[in-house]
């Protein structure tokens, strides 16, 4: 055995014990933000995306029956736990999927990084998008934005795969990119912010390895068609498996054309430092290592790759202005990239240097690589258990008030978070109240009422969305004759048995019964 061959299983040996050592860090700390999911303060989607599971898993049809209005695929995958293990059982098997899709969104930044620098590079951009507060406070909510950040980023990996591929692995790279594409088109439609990038890498490898017009043109249109046909084929398998209907499309594109004309003044900066005191140092460390990678020496052709990288990373910036309303959550979508930038750039930087030390040195063994993912493990976990994600949720009187009522009582509500953390339900139709949907006017005042008349009560939540129209105040306030507040929270339901129990004030007929005056 030569000395060439043991240096060779040892290094694939020690990578190998690395990238357990990252796996295991992103399943801890992912492990650890979930068990503390029920003490922290979840976003509004995530009590919408609840609902919606659980009205898909009891028979109701998206588009129709339930309001949805993103693509399909989503809301019909975090259903299947439900319908097959229950609403508790169900809730905790459906949120360690949003945790698979995070450790896939670490993944598919470990793949950017990897295919340029090496493993090492990888495991240090997984870590990077693990380590990022935003990540881990999605890690467990109900959300469309990470799992199709996730699948898009899967798409950019295979698609940087196919680039270097010989043929004719080279048009199954692409074909999976495609479906990986589609997938995530399916989960939710802005992440067409990847295109431009597999754009890039398609041109880009068509003309490696070839010569002459008519060669990158032939190669262009295969490496095209491969993706397409993956896109095709991913499309008509979930389609047939989801069979969305045709109010789909009036739900899912009409609704947010008429969103994005909503007046609104574009604040890329506010957007991400909204995500915390992360956010504006990540993504500005992430464009001054993109220019460090893109103009110091790399691998051979890597430049396109890096370009192709940080035009998804860039694309941040077009994104808040044209988009609208943004919110933090979008942010997730430019996450991985910007990891990834971030490791090529000081991996490109240490290269040089390395090589001027290396002069005076001679060859020494590469042990910086190694020692800096072991650092970046126990930073990760220091940083884990010496942060929070999200406000603490305190214990309020209407969630217990909530939980003491009836499993069949149905409320209409804006707070679809705090029913199904009480285990009611809210009619299918107004499972999302949210301010994008009533202020583009998919959610009248009379589709409120006319829901609420069949329902057993009105919740009106803290952040104002039904309760800041007061002609559905007014309605309620005729038509259910006892009102309970707590909180800051007005729950109007028909019968007082229902709430005198519950600590907070209750009126009948506009006269306080509890506490007694």
């Amino acid at each position: 055995m030569t000395a060439a061959t043991v240096t060779s299983r040892a290094t694939l040996v020690r990578d190998a014990l690395l990238w357990a050592a990252v796996a295991a860090a992103a399943a801890w700390t992912f492990a650890y933000r979930a068990a503390t999911s029920r003490t922290q303060v979840l976003d509004y989607d995530d009590g919408v995306y609840w609902q919606t599971a659980l009205a898909i898993a009891d028979g109701a049809r998206p588009y129709t029956e339930v309001f949805h209005a993103q693509p399909p695929l989503f809301p019909w995958l975090v259903a299947q736990p439900f319908a097959l293990l229950g609403a508790v059982d169900g809730e905790t098997a459906a949120r360690m999927l949003m945790t698979g899709f995070a450790v896939l969104l670490a993944a598919s930044a470990a793949g950017m990084a990897a295919v340029l620098r090496g493993p090492r590079a990888g495991m240090l951009a997984a870590l990077a998008v693990v380590a990022f507060p935003l990540v881990q406070r999605y890690s467990f909510q109900f959300g469309a934005d990470l799992p199709a950040a996730a699948l898009g980023g899967v798409a950019l990996c295979l698609a940087l795969r196919a680039r270097t591929a010989g043929r004719p692995g080279r048009w199954w790279w692409w074909a999976g990119s495609g479906a990986a594409l589609c997938l995530a088109a399916l989960v939710k439609l802005i992440v067409v912010v990847v295109v431009p990038s597999l754009a890039l890498v398609l041109l880009t490898t068509a003309a490696a390895g070839g010569t002459g017009w008519w060669a990158w043109v032939r190669r262009t249109a295969a490496a095209a068609g491969s993706l397409l046909g993956g896109f095709a084929v991913a499309a008509g398998a979930a389609l047939l498996v989801i069979r969305p209907g045709r109010a789909a499309w009036d739900q899912v594109f009409a609704f947010h054309l008429r969103a994005a004309e909503s007046a609104s003044t574009p604040d890329v900066v506010g957007m991400i430092d909204n995500t915390g005191d992360w956010g504006l140092p990540y993504f500005i460390t992430a464009g001054v290592c993109g220019l460090l990678a893109l103009g110091l020496p790399g691998r051979a052709g890597g430049r396109a790759d890096v370009a192709a990288i940080a035009v998804w990373a860039a694309a941040i910036v077009p994104y808040g202005y044209l988009h609208h309303p943004v919110f933090k959550h979008h942010v997730l979508l430019f996450v991985a990239p910007a990891g990834a930038l971030i490791v090529l750039g000081v991996a490109a930087l240490w290269a040089v240097g390395r090589r001027a030390v290396l002069r005076l040195t001679g060859p020494r063994r590469r042990w910086a690589g190694a020692m800096a993912v072991v650092a970046a493990v126990a930073a990760g976990a220091w940083h884990t258990t010496h942060s929070t994600v999200a406000p603490v949720l305190a214990d309020t009187s209407v969630e217990a008030c909530l939980r003491a009522l009836p499993r069949d009582v149905v409320l209409v509500s804006d707070d679809q978070a705090m029913l199904a953390r009480a285990g009611l339900r809210t009619p299918p139709w107004l499972v999302d109240t949210s301010h994008v949907r009533i202020d583009s006017g998919w959610l009248t005042d009379a589709e409120i009422t006319a829901a609420a008349s069949a329902a057993d009560g009105v919740l009106f939540a803290r952040p104002r969305r039904i309760g800041k129209h007061p002609e559905v105040r007014v309605w309620a306030k005729e038509n259910f004759p006892v009102r309970y507040t707590a909180d800051r929270y007005e729950l109007y339901v028909r019968a007082a048995p229902l709430v005198t129990g519950c600590a907070g004030k209750v009126e009948v007929d506009g006269e306080t019964v509890s506490p007694k005056p």
